[in-house]
């Protein structure tokens, strides 16, 4: 009788589901976190789910859903042997930020030309009035 070391081989689908929960969150949650569709997160961890079929942005989600859940690179390139890299050293992009200490009236054009209609409007109202009496 041989002994031979069988390694257990769990899909990937199963990796983002049992990361998911022991993380504690709700399908919602990630999909908030991560700008997904629910639809989209159910196929990821689908039963159907085939790695070797996504697309180079499908497997961008994959990078970001792994690094959500604090899953190691190295662990989920074994699911795209006919991939360079699924993942790279390029970092998202947070959305929708902006500097919050920029005041609003920051360039000089933009002071001036408010001085100048704040003027125009005295001047007019200045008139108005004076061709009334």
């Amino acid at each position: 009788m041989t002994d031979e070391h069988v390694e257990e081989f769990t899909p990937l689908n199963r990796v983002f589901i049992e990361g998911r929960q022991s993380k504690g969150l709700s399908l919602e949650e990630v999909s908030a976190r991560l700008n997904l569709s629910i639809e989209q997160l159910e196929k990821i961890e689908g039963d159907e789910f085939n790695p070797g079929d996504l697309t180079t942005f499908e497997r961008g989600y994959i990078r970001n859903y792994a690094s959500l859940l604090g899953i190691d690179y190295a662990e989920i390139e074994a699911y795209f042997p006919d991939v360079n890299s699924v993942c790279s050293e390029l970092h998202s992009v947070q959305r929708y930020s902006f500097p919050i200490n920029k005041p609003l009236l920051g360039k000089k054009i933009t002071k001036w030309a408010l001085v100048l209609l704040l003027g125009l409007i005295v001047l007019f109202l200045f008139l108005s009035v004076s061709s009334g009496k």
